[in-house]
């Protein structure tokens, strides 16, 4: 409220000249010996409906002296409130933090336990995808400063109690890395169906990759493998290390180009609930085709 601009208004002069109205008809009275005489009951009958006015004025200026003064407590009390809700924000963050790290670290010791030959990188912080959605590709929060090499497998646990892959490393920078998806199109592995011993190459599809699936391809014809199935690394390239998961089969069919046999694949994890990974940078049998000694 602007109280100098009320102050110079006519409403306040009219209220000034009311005051000193009143304030005579007092004086007067008081030396009448407190007996009103005509006149100042002539004078009080005049001036009632300005009395009215007056306090009405009156409680107007109250009550905006109240709101004005009031506000500078309601602006004070705002101020520390949201100070103190900027440092809940940053305990809550912190909190958030702490916890991530915590359940990257133990999903790296639960890997470790199944797999003592397995390197990993430190936990890697997974940034936003390179082409809005995990269908082909997102980046990490480390590079080959940190360690990380190219073609390296990207796993992650994430409490499933198996190691499920994730992609391979194809770009790197001295901070940052680029991981290419089982989901793309642009990576093909070596897979096995775990319950029927069927071979085949699990890779991306655009048609199922927005689904969150992928597809495993020359399957041969005559195979058994069928729905719920378990597919992982075959590990017969050096590539990657046998037993990594990539998913569970939700159905099969013949291609339409050949006599070949198709599954559609369905990831253990949820790519876009992915926060942290872990670049598996050696393991047993690296680099080494099936059958090399």
């Amino acid at each position: 409220m602007n109280l100098n601009a009320f102050f110079r208004s006519m409403k306040f002069r009219v209220l000034l000249c009311i005051l000193a109205l009143l304030t005579g008809i007092m004086l007067y009275s008081v030396r009448s010996g407190g007996h009103t005489d005509r006149l100042t009951g002539f004078l009080q009958g005049i001036t009632g409906p300005f009395r009215k006015t007056a306090s009405g004025i009156h409680r107007e200026v109250n009550e905006r002296l109240d709101t004005y003064y009031n506000s500078k407590a309601y602006r004070e009390e705002n101020r520390r409130l949201r100070e103190q809700n900027e440092i809940l924000n940053k305990q809550l963050i912190g909190y958030d933090d702490a916890v991530r790290e915590r359940d990257a670290l133990r999903d790296q010791l639960g890997i470790k336990e199944k797999h003592e030959d397995f390197v990993l990188s430190e936990p890697c912080g997974v940034l936003m995808p390179t082409a809005n959605d995990l269908t082909s590709e997102f980046q990490l929060n480390m590079g080959e400063a940190d360690g990380l090499t190219l073609n390296a497998p990207v796993v992650c646990s994430a409490g499933t109690g198996s190691v499920n892959l994730i992609g391979v490393v194809t770009k790197l920078s001295p901070h940052y890395a680029t991981v290419t998806t089982i989901l793309s199109p642009e990576l093909s592995v070596g897979a096995v169906v775990l319950e029927t011993g069927d071979t085949g190459i699990a890779e991306g599809d655009l048609k199922y990759a927005a689904d969150g699936n992928t597809k495993m391809i020359y399957l041969d014809e005559n195979s058994s493998v069928e729905a719920h199935n378990l597919v992982i690394t075959a590990g017969t390239t050096g590539l990657f290390p046998y037993g990594l998961t990539i998913g569970n089969v939700t159905e099969t069919g013949m291609e339409s180009t050949s006599l070949a046999k198709y599954a559609v694949i369905r990831p253990v994890i949820d790519f876009s609930e992915l926060k942290t990974v872990s670049v598996l940078l050696d393991f047993a049998g690296k680099g080494e085709s099936f059958g090399e000694k």
